[in-house]
Protein backbone atom coordinates (compact mmCIF):
# COMPACT_ATOMS: atom_id res chain seq x y z
CA UNK A 1 0.00 0.00 0.00
CA UNK A 2 1.47 3.13 -0.83
CA UNK A 3 1.01 5.58 1.90
CA UNK A 4 0.69 9.25 0.22
CA UNK A 5 1.21 11.55 2.80
CA UNK A 6 5.13 9.66 3.59
CA UNK A 7 5.90 10.57 -0.14
CA UNK A 8 4.37 14.16 -0.40
CA UNK A 9 6.33 14.87 3.47
CA UNK A 10 9.42 13.37 1.29
CA UNK A 11 8.82 15.58 -1.47
CA UNK A 12 8.62 18.87 0.72
CA UNK A 13 11.80 18.06 2.40
CA UNK A 14 13.55 17.32 -1.04
CA UNK A 15 11.77 20.78 -2.68
CA UNK A 16 12.97 23.06 0.41
CA UNK A 17 16.41 21.45 0.18
CA UNK A 18 16.33 22.05 -3.35
CA UNK A 19 15.19 25.86 -3.04
CA UNK A 20 17.88 26.29 -0.37
CA UNK A 21 20.29 25.51 -2.93
CA UNK A 22 18.61 27.51 -5.48
CA UNK A 23 18.57 30.34 -3.29
CA UNK A 24 22.09 30.46 -2.90
CA UNK A 25 22.68 30.56 -6.56
CA UNK A 26 20.27 33.10 -6.99
CA UNK A 27 22.34 35.45 -4.73
CA UNK A 28 25.70 34.80 -6.88
CA UNK A 29 23.66 35.09 -9.83
CA UNK A 30 21.56 38.30 -9.63
CA UNK A 31 23.64 40.57 -6.96
CA UNK A 32 27.25 39.90 -8.58
CA UNK A 33 27.39 38.37 -12.06
CA UNK A 34 23.68 40.35 -13.32
CA UNK A 35 23.19 43.18 -10.72
CA UNK A 36 20.64 45.57 -11.73
CA UNK A 37 18.93 45.96 -14.40
CA UNK A 38 21.47 43.36 -16.92
CA UNK A 39 19.15 40.89 -15.47
CA UNK A 40 17.05 41.99 -17.80
CA UNK A 41 19.10 43.73 -20.12
CA UNK A 42 20.64 40.29 -20.64
CA UNK A 43 18.35 37.63 -20.36
CA UNK A 44 19.96 36.25 -17.14
CA UNK A 45 16.51 35.95 -14.93
CA UNK A 46 15.08 33.93 -17.58
CA UNK A 47 18.18 31.78 -17.70
CA UNK A 48 18.20 31.20 -14.01
CA UNK A 49 14.34 30.77 -14.31
CA UNK A 50 14.44 28.18 -16.68
CA UNK A 51 17.47 26.49 -14.71
CA UNK A 52 15.84 26.34 -11.59
CA UNK A 53 12.31 25.51 -12.42
CA UNK A 54 13.73 22.20 -14.06
CA UNK A 55 15.77 21.51 -10.71
CA UNK A 56 13.07 21.97 -8.48
CA UNK A 57 10.21 20.45 -10.19
CA UNK A 58 11.75 16.80 -11.28
CA UNK A 59 13.51 16.87 -8.39
CA UNK A 60 11.14 17.01 -6.07
CA UNK A 61 9.09 14.99 -8.05
CA UNK A 62 11.31 12.13 -7.65
CA UNK A 63 11.04 11.60 -4.26
CA UNK A 64 7.61 10.54 -5.31
CA UNK A 65 8.89 8.00 -6.75
CA UNK A 66 11.57 6.91 -5.10
CA UNK A 67 10.59 7.53 -1.22
CA UNK A 68 9.45 4.28 0.76
CA UNK A 69 9.51 3.81 4.04
CA UNK A 70 9.87 0.22 3.93
CA UNK A 71 13.47 0.97 2.32
CA UNK A 72 16.18 0.56 4.45
CA UNK A 73 18.09 3.40 5.55
CA UNK A 74 21.51 2.75 3.17
CA UNK A 75 19.01 1.82 -0.02
CA UNK A 76 17.78 5.30 -0.03
CA UNK A 77 20.65 7.54 1.13
CA UNK A 78 21.81 5.59 -2.20
CA UNK A 79 18.79 6.82 -4.06
CA UNK A 80 18.94 10.27 -3.08
CA UNK A 81 22.32 9.83 -3.53
CA UNK A 82 22.09 9.79 -7.14
CA UNK A 83 19.58 11.64 -7.36
CA UNK A 84 21.38 14.55 -5.81
CA UNK A 85 24.29 14.18 -7.78
CA UNK A 86 22.24 14.50 -10.94
CA UNK A 87 20.52 17.42 -9.63
CA UNK A 88 23.67 19.11 -8.61
CA UNK A 89 25.53 18.40 -12.16
CA UNK A 90 22.35 19.72 -13.74
CA UNK A 91 22.53 23.25 -11.44
CA UNK A 92 26.50 23.46 -11.70
CA UNK A 93 25.63 23.05 -15.89
CA UNK A 94 23.48 25.66 -15.85
CA UNK A 95 25.34 28.11 -13.26
CA UNK A 96 28.22 27.56 -15.42
CA UNK A 97 26.22 28.45 -18.57
CA UNK A 98 25.00 31.76 -16.80
CA UNK A 99 28.44 32.76 -15.81
CA UNK A 100 29.13 32.76 -19.58
CA UNK A 101 26.28 34.97 -20.38
CA UNK A 102 27.32 37.44 -17.87
CA UNK A 103 27.81 41.31 -18.40
CA UNK A 104 31.49 41.56 -17.97
CA UNK A 105 32.25 45.06 -19.64
CA UNK A 106 29.96 48.29 -20.26
CA UNK A 107 31.46 49.58 -23.35
CA UNK A 108 31.41 52.90 -24.91
CA UNK A 109 32.28 52.46 -28.55
CA UNK A 110 31.57 56.14 -29.73
CA UNK A 111 27.91 56.27 -30.67
CA UNK A 112 26.81 53.82 -28.26
CA UNK A 113 27.60 51.52 -25.24
CA UNK A 114 28.04 47.80 -25.64
CA UNK A 115 27.49 45.21 -22.51
CA UNK A 116 29.87 42.80 -23.21
CA UNK A 117 29.63 38.99 -22.15
CA UNK A 118 32.18 36.67 -20.50
CA UNK A 119 31.73 34.95 -23.54
CA UNK A 120 32.31 37.39 -26.32
CA UNK A 121 36.21 37.00 -25.26
CA UNK A 122 38.60 35.06 -26.34
CA UNK A 123 41.26 33.99 -24.30
CA UNK A 124 43.17 34.95 -27.33
CA UNK A 125 42.02 38.52 -27.54
CA UNK A 126 42.16 38.84 -23.60
CA UNK A 127 45.79 37.91 -23.85
CA UNK A 128 45.93 40.58 -26.51
CA UNK A 129 44.73 43.24 -24.06
CA UNK A 130 46.09 45.93 -21.88
CA UNK A 131 46.34 45.52 -17.86
CA UNK A 132 44.03 45.54 -16.25
CA UNK A 133 41.67 44.15 -19.14
CA UNK A 134 43.42 40.98 -19.39
CA UNK A 135 40.51 38.85 -17.73
CA UNK A 136 36.78 38.86 -17.33
CA UNK A 137 35.66 40.77 -14.26
CA UNK A 138 34.18 37.98 -11.72
CA UNK A 139 32.07 41.34 -9.65
CA UNK A 140 29.84 42.60 -11.59
CA UNK A 141 30.39 44.31 -15.40
CA UNK A 142 33.11 46.84 -15.29
CA UNK A 143 32.95 50.78 -17.13
CA UNK A 144 35.06 51.10 -19.93
CA UNK A 145 35.97 53.04 -23.27
CA UNK A 146 37.58 52.01 -26.84
CA UNK A 147 39.69 53.89 -28.58
CA UNK A 148 39.73 53.63 -32.50
CA UNK A 149 43.56 52.25 -33.66
CA UNK A 150 44.97 55.35 -35.77
CA UNK A 151 47.06 52.82 -37.77
CA UNK A 152 45.71 52.63 -40.85
CA UNK A 153 46.60 48.56 -41.33
CA UNK A 154 44.82 48.03 -38.39
CA UNK A 155 41.72 49.99 -38.76
CA UNK A 156 41.31 47.49 -41.55
CA UNK A 157 41.74 44.74 -39.75
CA UNK A 158 39.17 45.70 -36.94
CA UNK A 159 36.98 46.30 -39.95
CA UNK A 160 37.27 43.03 -40.78
CA UNK A 161 36.80 41.75 -37.83
CA UNK A 162 33.96 43.56 -36.99
CA UNK A 163 32.47 41.53 -40.23
CA UNK A 164 33.26 38.67 -38.78
CA UNK A 165 31.44 39.00 -35.69
CA UNK A 166 33.92 40.02 -33.39
CA UNK A 167 33.49 44.57 -32.97
CA UNK A 168 35.93 46.95 -31.11
CA UNK A 169 34.40 45.57 -28.32
CA UNK A 170 35.31 42.51 -28.05
CA UNK A 171 39.06 43.17 -28.07
CA UNK A 172 40.30 44.28 -25.02
CA UNK A 173 43.61 45.44 -26.61
CA UNK A 174 41.23 49.03 -27.42
CA UNK A 175 40.15 48.96 -24.15
CA UNK A 176 40.83 52.76 -22.26
CA UNK A 177 39.85 54.09 -18.44
CA UNK A 178 36.08 55.16 -18.95
CA UNK A 179 37.15 58.64 -18.15
CA UNK A 180 39.37 59.38 -21.06
CA UNK A 181 36.49 59.40 -23.62
CA UNK A 182 34.78 61.88 -21.52
CA UNK A 183 34.99 64.86 -24.27
CA UNK A 184 33.73 61.73 -27.28
CA UNK A 185 30.86 61.29 -24.63
CA UNK A 186 29.44 64.90 -24.11
CA UNK A 187 30.31 65.02 -28.04
CA UNK A 188 28.01 62.29 -29.16
CA UNK A 189 25.38 62.19 -26.21
CA UNK A 190 21.89 63.36 -27.18
CA UNK A 191 19.85 66.16 -25.66
CA UNK A 192 16.18 64.31 -23.98
CA UNK A 193 14.28 66.30 -26.70
CA UNK A 194 15.25 64.43 -28.97
CA UNK A 195 14.32 60.75 -27.53
CA UNK A 196 10.85 62.37 -26.20
CA UNK A 197 10.24 63.26 -29.91
CA UNK A 198 9.93 59.83 -31.01
CA UNK A 199 9.22 58.46 -27.36
CA UNK A 200 7.06 60.21 -25.37
CA UNK A 201 6.75 57.19 -22.77
CA UNK A 202 10.50 57.89 -21.88
CA UNK A 203 9.75 60.92 -19.74
CA UNK A 204 7.51 59.00 -17.61
CA UNK A 205 10.22 56.86 -17.20
CA UNK A 206 12.95 59.46 -16.32
CA UNK A 207 10.57 60.74 -13.77
CA UNK A 208 10.05 56.87 -12.38
CA UNK A 209 13.88 56.82 -12.22
CA UNK A 210 14.03 59.14 -9.87
CA UNK A 211 17.61 61.13 -10.37
CA UNK A 212 19.27 63.62 -8.56
CA UNK A 213 20.70 65.53 -12.07
CA UNK A 214 18.03 68.15 -13.05
CA UNK A 215 16.18 67.05 -16.30
CA UNK A 216 17.56 69.94 -18.08
CA UNK A 217 21.29 67.84 -17.04
CA UNK A 218 20.59 64.78 -18.76
CA UNK A 219 22.09 63.06 -22.23
CA UNK A 220 21.02 59.51 -23.64
CA UNK A 221 22.72 57.18 -25.71
CA UNK A 222 21.41 53.68 -26.87
CA UNK A 223 23.04 50.64 -25.30
CA UNK A 224 22.71 46.83 -26.72
CA UNK A 225 22.70 44.13 -24.32
CA UNK A 226 20.68 41.00 -25.83
CA UNK A 227 18.60 44.01 -27.37
CA UNK A 228 18.68 47.95 -27.67
CA UNK A 229 17.95 49.71 -24.11
CA UNK A 230 18.79 53.47 -23.31
CA UNK A 231 21.15 55.13 -20.87
CA UNK A 232 20.75 58.13 -19.01
CA UNK A 233 24.11 60.16 -18.57
CA UNK A 234 24.81 63.90 -17.47
CA UNK A 235 26.14 66.45 -19.81
CA UNK A 236 29.44 66.43 -18.30
CA UNK A 237 30.28 62.60 -20.30
CA UNK A 238 30.19 61.14 -16.99
CA UNK A 239 28.97 57.45 -16.01
CA UNK A 240 25.73 55.97 -16.41
CA UNK A 241 22.89 57.22 -14.39
CA UNK A 242 20.14 54.80 -15.15
CA UNK A 243 18.92 52.50 -18.05
CA UNK A 244 15.69 52.51 -19.14
CA UNK A 245 13.80 49.45 -20.99
CA UNK A 246 13.51 51.60 -23.92
CA UNK A 247 14.71 50.54 -27.52
CA UNK A 248 15.49 53.96 -28.91
CA UNK A 249 15.73 52.92 -32.88
CA UNK A 250 12.14 51.54 -32.66
CA UNK A 251 9.88 54.27 -33.97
Amino acid sequence: MIVWREKFRALLLHFLVTAAVAAVAAAVIFFVWFPDPFQAMMGGTKLFLLISACDLALGPLISLVIYNSKKSRRELITDYSIVGAVQLAALVYGVLSIADARPVYVAFVGTRFEVVAASDLTDENLQAGRDPYRTRPKWGPELIATQMPTDVKERNDLLFSALAGKDIQAQPRYYVPYETAKEELKRRAQPMEALYKHHPEAKQLVQAAKLAVPESELRWLPIQGRGFWTVLLDANGGPPLAYLPLDPYDS
